[in-house]
Formats: C-alpha cells, structure tokens, sequence
C-alpha cells in the first residue's frame, strides 16, 4: 500500500526500543527482530507521537533540518513507509 502525506502512523505497542549513541535499536517482539535507526531517523521515530502524519513531520523537520521541503517529504514518506512494512509503526 502506498503512503500518503496525510496519512496517521502509530507506533506499534509491541516494539521495544532502546536509544544508543543517538541512535534507536527497536526490537520487534513478536518477529524477534531488531533494527537499527540512524541519527535523523531516531528523531523521526521521537516525534512520531507528537506529529503522527508526513506532513506534520516535515514541518517539524524543517524547523530543525537545513533541508528542502520536497527532499524532507520523499525521505520522510519513505521511511515511514519502510517502517509500516517492517511492522515497527502501523497507518491509523
């Protein structure tokens, strides 16, 4: 399924996480997996809760980011993407 900019992501309650060195190592407990996010998307993942749709995150983003609004949206609507079919977040 394709991701929307407007669609609502959640993180899913069974996975576990821990912050290393900056970075998120999220466990998924029921597939007995672990991932590893890098710097930028550790903060994605922090302010999944807050921002819980591409659109919101970008802004976030941008605030923080020196990076252009289209390049913010493709990255950001691929890792969530990336995210929902590891089964890390799920599409609300």
């Amino acid at each position: 399924m394709a991701t929307t900019y407007l669609e609502t992501f959640t993180k899913v309650p069974t996975t576990a996480t821990a912050e290393i060195d900056g970075q998120l190592v999220a466990l998924d407990i029921q597939a007995g997996i672990c991932f590893g996010l890098d710097p930028v998307a550790t903060h994605i993942w922090k302010l999944l809760d807050a921002y819980p749709t591409a659109d919101r995150l970008c802004a976030a983003l941008l605030e923080l980011y020196d990076v252009d609004p289209a390049t913010c949206e493709e990255q950001t609507l691929s890792l969530l993407h990336e995210l929902a079919d590891i089964g890390l977040i799920s599409r609300a």
